[in-house]
């Protein structure tokens, strides 16, 4: 049986195809990277969102942590900007804490 697949990775261009057999309906399946997905959620519920693409934006090369805090994590990953509209701030930071 083959079947067709398509994949998008992290807002990448890459996709996988295998050949279509019969009255089968194509497979697609496209991961988004977590400000991608977040941005989309915050769509459907109404607030205006856009991902920016990941390393892009000079804050995301600026520490993720303060030492004011002893919760907060000293440890994190970027995982990307998203640019807000029609809200009394214009980005928001997804990171991740390890």
């Amino acid at each position: 049986m083959e079947h067709s697949h398509y994949q998008q990775h992290s807002g990448h261009d890459e996709q996988h195809q295998h050949g279509s057999h019969g009255d089968e309906e194509p497979v697609i399946v496209k991961k988004l990277a977590p400000n991608e997905e977040l941005a989309r959620d915050l769509n459907d519920h109404g607030v205006m969102a856009e991902p920016l693409a990941l390393g892009k934006h000079p804050l995301e090369h600026k520490p993720y942590y303060s030492h004011k805090f002893a919760m907060n994590p000293r440890f994190a990953t970027n995982r990307g900007m998203i640019r807000i509209r029609g809200k009394n701030f214009d980005l928001v930071q997804v990171v991740q804490k390890h």
